[in-house]
């Protein structure tokens, strides 16, 4: 009666490892889809950025040109304000 016993708990337990085995089994499966729908949708991104460069630098060309000097003239500006910020304040007698 003991050797049944045993032969049903090894039973149970070679099927508990083997359904615990199966999930791993599909986890791993939904883990390497969803990586290579990542890898699409990244190449798919990437593609379409190029794109949008390209019909950006044919409605402006300047453009390539333009922002660099925008930034500069930013920059210059904010060097002459942040000394008008930082000054304490004068308080005008009317």
């Amino acid at each position: 009666m003991s050797d049944d016993k045993e032969t049903v708990a090894t039973r149970l337990w070679r099927d508990r490892v083997q359904i615990r085995e199966q999930e791993r089994n599909d986890a791993q499966a939904r883990a390497r889809i969803a990586e290579e729908k990542v890898a699409i949708l990244m190449a798919e991104n990437d593609r379409l950025t190029a794109e949008n460069a390209r019909l950006r630098a044919l409605l402006n060309p300047d453009a390539v040109r333009t922002r660099p000097e925008t930034e500069q003239q930013m920059q210059a500006l904010r060097g002459a304000l942040m000394p008008l910020l930082v000054q304490p304040a004068v308080i005008m007698n009317s």
